[in-house]
């Protein structure tokens, strides 16, 4: 995407959440490593919003001031989902701390990679992974966030793509060009 968006002389940036600085970076450590029942999903939800907070102030802001389209792996969406939807906290909640601490800033676009879980945990290839804590979850969990993350692109439709990621990579990958094309009324080729 990255080379793309270059060749085609479109300032942006990629990055990630949680991580995309040097402390989202280690909290994405405490959150992503070790024992799937070390936090619940309060205190996992104010540890993402801590890395969300530095990452728009460091990362986010200061590219969308100089004009840069912002790709970014994840964002508030999961924290809906997963500390939510699945695990419990109200979105009002999490709505009210990301509007008064992570600057009420929301994506334009969301593209949302719908994949089945096992296809996608197999993808992953989670024997390897370090960053397994999640992928370590039981089979229905995953299904239950895939089902969530549904919901969620149906009630943000007026920003929400779904895109069926079972597909080969070019598929997928041309899918998301078509998308940004049309959303943004950009040539891409």
């Amino acid at each position: 995407m990255s080379k793309l968006l270059n060749e085609q002389k479109i300032a942006h940036i990629i990055t990630r959440e949680p991580g995309g600085t040097e402390i989202g970076e280690q909290i994405r450590k405490i959150l992503l490593q070790g024992k799937i029942d070390k936090l619940d999903s309060y205190s996992e939800f104010l540890c993402f919003a801590a890395s969300r907070r530095e990452h728009l102030k460091k990362i986010v802001l200061p590219a969308l001031s100089e004009n840069k389209i912002v790709i970014c792996d994840r964002f508030l969406d999961s924290s809906i989902v997963y500390q939510g939807m699945v695990g419990g906290l109200d979105e009002e909640i999490i709505l009210n701390v990301h509007d008064n601490f992570c600057y009420n800033k929301y994506p334009d676009l969301t593209l949302l990679l719908d994949v089945n879980p096992k296809i996608g945990l197999a993808r992953k290839n989670k024997i390897t992974l370090v960053e397994n804590r999640f992928e370590n979850f039981k089979d229905d969990f995953h299904e239950l966030v895939q089902k969530n993350f549904l919901q969620l692109a149906r009630k943000y439709n007026n920003r929400c793509r779904v895109i069926n990621a079972n597909n080969d990579k070019d598929f997928i990958f041309n899918e998301i060009i078509d998308q940004l094309k049309h959303f943004f009324s950009i040539t891409l080729k």
